[in-house]
């Protein structure tokens, strides 16, 4: 049988020859390709990872912290279950029951976790200026100049010589598989930076300081919202320009005088470096507290009046909030 066309005579084999070669080869290197990626994941090499947290020393954020230990265990997709260190920053009123009430109900079903304590320096004899928002206490400010500043120096950081560094607060919940290593991922793709979302809070007392770094200080027009996010360390030590930023802004406590946000210092850090390799990463479940982060969208508030109930039960299982509605999830830790 053959085909007339005004360009000749093609005969219906040819055709079907054709097909095969256009249909079939694609077909053939996407199985190929996505084999080679198989291939990557199944030899890469793990990178030094740490997962952080800074807690107070009540009942309600030891509850907390372990609800958000249970969601790394149960939702940070790694290789063959492996866990990453988990060091928790607390101040002197950490006692060793409280110590050893987090370690029974995580690593009892978990042998192969290392969760350690650092002890972090809370004392200051700076206090808020008049005119900065009182509403933040100096708690909260001593807060924001550590994620900023001191837990990069901290021994437990520097002696543990770590590639990246994690941020998970306590209030803080994955709340469905991640689906990749997250260290893995930052270390494949060559970023300094990843970050879950943004939001917005006054910068007024860190200008005067990002004028000698940008021609417009209007280029942070958004704060990290860094109760999540991992950093490549070397990044951090070795920026020229972060590091004489950073050194601005805790010379005389001024983010402890004036109130400086650490997200909003950590989105500063971004734009005065042009050289950094940054991305913020949707698709991820998280939650912070009541802030809803379902994959693929952004932050939806929903307060949920169960939620304070069932996080006294953290040590028998892990609670999240999913999706926009805020659906209450109940998870056994067997």
């Amino acid at each position: 049988m053959k085909l007339n066309y005004c360009t000749g005579t093609v005969s219906l084999s040819k055709i079907l020859i054709l097909l095969i070669i256009v249909i079939i080869i694609p077909i053939c290197f996407n199985i190929i390709e996505k084999n080679y990626s198989f291939r990557l994941e199944d030899n890469y090499i793990q990178p030094r990872g740490v997962i952080t947290t800074l807690i107070r020393s009540d009942t309600r954020t030891i509850l907390l912290t372990i609800n958000m230990i249970h969601s790394i265990v149960k939702f940070h997709s790694t290789k063959n279950n492996t866990f990453y260190p988990l060091i928790i920053f607390h101040d002197i009123n950490l006692t060793s029951v409280m110590r050893q009430y987090i370690l029974s109900c995580t690593i009892k079903n978990n042998t192969q976790m290392n969760i350690s304590f650092a002890l972090a320096n809370f004392q200051t004899s700076s206090q808020p200026a008049n005119e900065s928002r009182l509403a933040k206490t100096i708690g909260y400010r001593i807060m924001c100049q550590f994620w900023t500043y001191d837990i990069f120096y901290h021994p437990a950081i520097t002696e543990g010589h770590y590639d990246y560094l994690m941020r998970m607060d306590a209030d803080s919940y994955f709340s469905d598989v991640t689906k990749k290593d997250l260290f893995v991922y930052i270390h494949r793709q060559k970023f300094d930076y990843i970050y879950r979302a943004e939001y917005w809070e006054p910068i007024t007392p860190m200008v005067p300081v990002l004028e000698h770094f940008l021609y417009d200080t209007s280029d942070v027009s958004s704060c990290i919202y860094n109760n999540f996010f991992i950093i490549r360390l070397k990044w951090f030590y070795e920026s020229k320009r972060v590091q004489t930023f950073i050194q601005e802004l805790i010379r005389d406590d001024l983010m402890i005088r004036e109130y400086i946000g650490d997200g909003c210092a950590h989105a500063a850090m971004l734009k005065i470096d042009n050289q950094v390799r940054v991305k913020q990463i949707t698709d991820i479940s998280y939650g912070h507290n009541y802030h809803i982060m379902p994959r693929g969208q952004g932050t939806t508030f929903v307060d949920v009046k169960e939620f304070d109930e069932e996080i006294k039960k953290s040590c028998q299982q892990l609670t999240v909030l999913r999706n926009r509605k805020g659906t209450l999830t109940r998870i056994s830790i067997s």
